[in-house]
């Protein structure tokens, strides 16, 4: 379709475009280059290396809550007996957590004020 530009953005990187937050949102549609960030920025902004090992932390929690209340699973994973279901669940597990752990590594050791107006930016300008 070459005349389509719908783009699909991810519910977690506008969920809050209607949120009262410091800065408004007419001032990002504005001015959206003043709240793009570099790479780099934006890794610092969601809390840098402490982040990521919130991210794993909260995922290696996940997973060991889950072979805790399934302690099968984890005896089909080492035989390698893994029925799809169970890969869906374990896709679930690891995209639950994830999500859940950026957002905590964002809001304890980053900005996630400056985060979320990046995404709302992004979301406007491109």
């Amino acid at each position: 379709m070459a005349g389509n530009r719908f783009r699909y953005i991810d519910y977690w990187h506008f969920r809050y475009i209607n949120a009262e937050n410091q800065t408004s949102a007419d001032e990002i549609i504005n001015e959206p280059e003043r709240h793009l960030l570099s790479q780099n920025d934006l890794f610092t902004a969601e809390g840098g290396a402490l982040g990521v090992a919130a991210q794993l932390g909260v995922i290696g929690l996940g997973f060991a809550a889950l072979f805790a209340a399934r302690p099968k699973y984890l005896t089909y994973l080492r035989n390698a007996q893994l029925r799809s279901s169970e890969w869906v669940i374990f896709g679930a597990t690891a995209f639950v957590t994830y999500r859940l752990g950026y957002q905590f590594g964002a809001q304890a050791f980053g900005d996630a004020n400056k985060v979320n107006n990046h995404w709302l930016a992004y979301f406007y300008q491109k």
